[in-house]
């Protein structure tokens, strides 16, 4: 049997309250902001059970991996790659040659690839780091950015 099962989703709900529980600081609620392109869901295939969640957005003229979440007891088993690797082949069978991220967790992306930039000088992606109290104090987000091959 499958370890997961990934599909694509509309339920915005399910993915916001798991992100929301990654301490991403999005907003649960049930309708799909304007800026989401397409939203994947990775499910148990015996319980149904969300078990990570990701988004390609287009914010501020450019293509983003949005928001990419792993439930808090699925870290470090590879979902997280899984779910970047979803975007990636989405955004390639649209012809985007790059895609922009507000990192939470920098050294990860950079492992996963991803080049840090200058925040100032980035395209306005951080839709929630921007305003947050905690940027800069006890969370240190990156604007990174990944160029496809």
């Amino acid at each position: 049997m499958e370890e997961y099962i990934i599909r694509e989703t509309e339920d915005f709900l399910a993915l916001s309250t798991l992100f929301n529980e990654s301490g991403m600081g999005v907003k649960i609620e049930e309708r799909m902001p304007d800026r989401i392109i397409k939203m994947w869901r990775m499910d148990d295939p015996v319980t149904g059970e969300l078990m990570a969640a990701s988004t390609l957005e287009k914010r501020d003229g450019v293509y983003s991996l949005g928001d990419i979440a792993v439930r808090n007891d699925l870290h470090r088993k590879g979902y997280g790659k899984v779910m970047q690797r979803v975007v990636f082949d989405e955004a390639k069978s649209r012809g985007i040659k790059e895609l922009w991220a507000c990192a939470k967790e920098p050294a990860y992306y950079l492992h996963s690839g991803w080049e840090k930039m200058v925040w100032d000088e980035s395209p306005n992606i951080a839709v929630y780091c921007t305003s947050c109290g905690k940027r800069g104090t006890t969370c240190h987000p990156e604007i990174m950015r990944y160029t496809l091959d």
